[in-house]
């Protein structure tokens, strides 16, 4: 028998229709199947972290691997089934990528001994792909395997080392520092820095509308002495700081109700098409049209590639296979002509570019309309198909006349412009998702004269409009993926992921789609990040260090360098930055905290006043010392402000007062209020309250409704996971089945694609 594996439950159905069911199994294993020890277990013994620390020269670590949410249960279940053949042939199929290689690593490690083992990837679902995989099997590729691990292992190093030292300056439980995730956090930072230095510069407008164009006022030249300049001294010609000039400008212009043609300017640009997509172009161009995260963009173009309809949808390429340029090209010529069928456009494959795999595309370019398909997904399919075939077609043609026009009354000229697409080339390929193509020729000539078309109070014309420059826009969560993918730093299977991590270490916060930095993420990036300096010059979390270490993760992956060698060199570069930031964080002004720590052992005991001192004043290796030692004092610390917080919401999810949860608890208070170690016990036995069957929260439902969506999963589904029938049924509470159902919902999405 043969037993294909596979990642995602989604694919199974649609491969064994394409195999066949007599001679095949398809299984999926969840995404992985083994982990390393996670943040969130409860200190990992020091053995577990010193595997990445210290290794044996000439060896990658070794450290002991734990099973993933569903890892145990997905492999008993393959080798069940594989115990009922007398002999099983297993076809490694995880996804084309260095995540899938490993998975393919663990997998061969784990079910040897149980039947012969192939590795086999394909770059889409179709019949003539997985048939051609299967007919040609290869050995895991230990290169690849080698990248993958060296990733998770310093992705792993970094996080627990740098953590440690990022907590002083967040006063946060989910403190966190990241070789990719605090880079991204610092364009969010930074962005916010030039608004908040921004200086606005005032500036008046006049424009005025006819029935072909609309006309703007040119006030200046860039060689006048009252030339208008923006806060970083750019030039328009548009603008004016004078309110009188453009009063009297906006005066005349009313009264003389129309524009007299001066000159005519014609002027012919050829535009090529753009590449067909990659995972962060096709983010981008989801995001740019209609406002999509990236996490929305990769789940419905996951949905589109386990269904057979797209290429695998993580890729950095924009290559193109032979077969599909044919296929693409026949299309075009029989859609709109063989005029229209151009040379293929792809992108440059630049520095730290992963070209295993094609670009994005249709795996039928016949298929316009996908049967069945949900409206958001077949939007994003048809953006793929017009992008792929829009990359086969000749370039756009696009006639623009320049207008000079005059107004009587008025010493200024005014600017204008029509134009027309006089050759669409492949914009034609863009109409299918309504884009608008202007082709029809405008004939404007010298002398010509237009009125001005009449407005209203709401919209006046002509109009003189004042305002002020803004400050550069804050990023939204699609363009954020450009400004990594420029960068260097991240990977298609990483730029979704990114943000929403950001997010959940409350580093960022979204305010109408744009990314803000909250006061912790501006810290991690202005006060701890910086201490992680190698020689004085460079620090470990700017883009440039991070970039170059991708690229010796790629050289890993080719073939092109030794994998110890590069972990080495990676750790200890890094040990010398963790060393330097441990330095240079005690020997500098008291962090934040352990002024928190501080202020609270004065809040508790007044007295203390004289013997700590001006915290202003205050080292940190002096702050540390001293709190060693009011640790071992009796000082009854009062609750801190989230543990009232939390107190007062557990409180009112039980329905019962103070007084009730403490006598319930059985609690005998040292005052009339709990002091910390109190409030902690009484959120406690809340917890054990809520675990014992109180309802699911409304913020719980709607993590769960999100996280199933984006799983591809109903009500019965995502309930089904621990055992239940609908969303009614889940208990609330840390133990509680809610609970349980999101951490499930969080490991099928880690291992759906």
């Amino acid at each position: 028998m043969n037993i294909l594996l596979v990642e995602s439950k989604a694919k199974c159905k649609t491969l064994l229709k394409h195999l066949g069911k007599d001679q095949w199994r398809v299984l999926p294993t969840g995404g992985h199947v083994e982990r390393l020890a996670q943040d969130r277990d409860i200190h990992p013994p020091k053995e577990v972290r010193k595997a990445y620390w210290s290794n044996r020269p000439g060896e990658l670590p070794n450290p002991p691997w734990f099973w993933t949410e569903r890892g145990e249960a997905a492999i008993r279940a393959i080798k069940e089934e594989a115990a009922l053949h007398d002999s099983v042939t297993f076809y490694l199929a995880a996804d084309p990528d260095r995540e899938g290689e490993l998975i393919a690593w663990h997998l061969h490690k784990l079910l040897a001994g149980h039947g012969t083992l192939h590795r086999v990837s394909f770059q889409e679902i179709t019949e003539t792909a997985v048939h051609a995989a299967v007919a040609s099997p290869r050995k895991v590729n230990q290169a690849l395997v080698d990248a993958a691990l060296i990733r998770m292992f310093m992705d792993r190093t970094v996080g627990w080392r740098a953590s440690r030292i990022a907590r002083r300056y967040t006063n946060t439980s989910t403190n966190s520092m990241g070789r990719v995730q605090t880079p991204t956090l610092g364009f969010i930072v930074e962005r916010e820095l030039e608004r908040e230095a921004h200086v606005p510069v005032r500036y008046f407008e006049v424009t005025a509308t006819t029935s072909i164009t609309d006309w703007r006022v040119r006030f200046h030249e860039k060689s006048d002495a009252d030339a208008w300049l923006d806060e970083k001294h750019r030039f328009s010609a548009h603008r004016t700081a004078q309110a009188s000039l453009a009063e009297s400008s906006h005066a005349a212009l009313v009264t003389a109700g129309r524009v007299h043609v001066s000159a005519v300017t014609r002027r012919e640009k050829s535009q090529a098409s753009r590449p067909p997509f990659s995972t962060d172009t096709l983010f981008q161009a989801a995001g740019s049209r209609w406002g999509w995260s990236p996490n929305k963009t990769a789940a419905l173009a996951g949905k589109l590639y386990e269904a057979g309809n797209l290429t695998y949808i993580r890729t950095d390429s924009t290559r193109l296979a032979k077969e599909a340029v044919e296929a693409g090209r026949s299309l075009i010529a029989e859609a709109w002509g063989p005029e229209l069928m151009g040379a293929v456009t792809t992108a440059e494959a630049g520095e730290g570019v992963q070209d295993a795999h094609e670009a994005i595309r249709p795996t039928n370019f016949q298929l316009a309309i996908i049967p069945d398909a949900e409206p958001d997904a077949q939007k994003l399919y048809a953006l793929v198909r017009a992008g792929t075939l829009a990359s086969l077609m000749v370039p756009s043609q696009r006639v623009t006349l320049s207008l000079k026009g005059e107004c009587e009354g008025l010493d200024r000229v005014l600017d204008g412009s029509v134009g027309w697409y006089a050759e669409p080339g492949w914009r034609r390929a863009f109409e299918a998702l309504d884009d608008a193509l202007d082709i029809t020729p405008i004939s404007v000539d010298t002398g010509a004269s237009f009125e001005w078309v009449p407005g209203d109070t709401e919209h006046p014309n002509p109009e003189l409009r004042e305002d002020t420059t803004k400050p550069p826009a804050r990023y939204r969560s699609h363009a954020i993926v450009k400004a990594m993918k420029e960068a260097g730093i991240g990977r298609p299977s990483t730029y979704a992921k990114t943000v929403d991590r950001l997010a959940e270490r409350d580093y960022v916060t979204t305010e109408e789609g744009a990314l803000m930095p909250t006061k912790g993420g501006r810290n991690i990036w202005l006060e701890a990040a910086p201490l992680f300096c190698l020689q004085g010059e460079r620090e470990v979390f700017q883009t440039e260090y991070t970039a170059a270490m991708e690229s010796q993760l790629d050289e890993v992956a080719e073939g092109r360098r030794g994998a110890s060698e590069v972990w080495e060199t990676m750790l200890n570069e890094f040990k010398s930055a963790h060393a330097a930031a441990q330095e240079a964080g005690n020997a500098g002004p008291l962090v934040p905290r352990s002024r928190l720590k501080l202020q609270e052992y004065l809040a508790a005991a007044p007295e203390l006043t004289e013997e700590i001192g001006d915290l202003d004043t205050l080292a940190e290796q002096e702050g540390r010392t001293l709190l060693a030692d009011l640790r071992t004092r009796d000082i009854n610390l009062l609750p801190s402000e989230k543990q009232l917080r939390y107190l007062k919401k557990m409180l009112e999810s039980t329905g019962l007062t103070q007084e009730q949860a403490v006598e319930s608890a059985s609690l005998l208070l040292a005052g009339e209020a709990p002091n910390r170690d109190e409030a902690s016990a009484l959120i406690d036995h809340l917890s054990t309250l809520q675990s014992e069957g109180l309802a699911a929260s409304a913020k719980q439902l709607h993590l769960i409704a999100k996280l199933a969506d984006n799983a591809g999963l109903d009500e019965a589904g995502a309930s089904a996971l621990v055992g239940l029938k609908t969303y009614a049924e889940l208990t609330g509470g840390r133990g509680g089945t809610a609970s349980a159902t999101i951490d499930a919902l969080r490991a099928a999405n880690s291992g759906t694609g």
